[in-house]
């Protein structure tokens, strides 16, 4: 097959996915129900075999719909969880400076988002296991600042915090964020581990107080450094 007709099967794929997408979801289907099988699915919408194997492995990669051998084509639901664990970590392998910004601030956003609910709902346990992190950070970084073992320490704490918001897709995100952590400091020097760790002691002591108002003020001042902006507000002093 010559490059050409391969960038034209790969284009009608793409428009051949959206037709059959808006398809399922206006045929009122549900997870389970059968869809089509291969080539009825190519005999409706004229396409060749070609064409429409890609626009159903797309499809399957978005967990729109799944295949089963002599069933043909069924409806799944989607999980926009493991979309993203498929595609953020090659996002991030080909990112650059600009991209890892949009990511820095989607991890912003999810944080402080999930502030009133962490606080809230964290456990005792919970809140034990976010006091035993700091500690561990300090262990970590203290002598050596952000070495690999510190940084995943970091990202522990972190996704603790977004755990504690007792949402699966907030915590299964922020888990799929992990990539940018790894990648990012190619971009961004860590922040001075000094005062990552007293920030972590901080955070861990006003979650275990169920101060909301404390734990967002700590927490956008320890992010701020990531977008490269200053908090809104001065931390008040203790």
């Amino acid at each position: 097959m010559s490059a050409r007709n391969s960038s034209a099967d790969e284009t009608l794929a793409g428009v051949l996915a959206d037709r059959i997408h808006t398809d399922i979801v206006a045929s009122g289907l549900q997870e389970g129900d059968l869809f089509m099988t291969l080539d009825e699915v190519a005999a409706r919408y004229s396409a060749s075999r070609t064409v429409t194997r890609e626009a159903l492995s797309r499809l399957r990669a978005l967990g729109v719909i799944e295949g089963r051998q002599r069933r043909g084509v069924l409806v799944a639901r989607p999980d926009p969880v493991a979309m993203a664990e498929r595609w953020v970590p090659l996002y991030c392998r080909r990112a650059n400076r600009n991209d890892f910004a949009v990511l820095a601030e989607l991890r912003y956003v999810l944080e402080m988002g999930a502030v009133g609910l962490a606080v809230s709902r964290a456990t005792a346990g919970q809140r034990v296991r976010l006091a035993a992190l700091a500690a561990d950070f300090e262990a970590e970084a203290a002598g050596e600042g952000h070495t690999p073992t510190a940084d995943a320490v970091d990202l522990a704490f972190h996704a603790l915090l977004l755990e504690m918001a007792g949402n699966p897709l907030l915590s299964g995100m922020h888990r799929v964020l992990g990539e940018y952590f790894a990648a990012s400091a190619e971009f961004d020097p860590r922040p001075n581990a000094d005062a990552a760790i007293r920030d972590h002691h901080a955070l861990a002591r006003a979650v275990s107080k169920g101060d909301a108002g404390r734990v967002r003020t700590l927490l956008e001042k320890h992010l701020a450094s990531t977008l490269n902006r200053e908090p809104t507000e001065k931390e008040p002093r203790p």
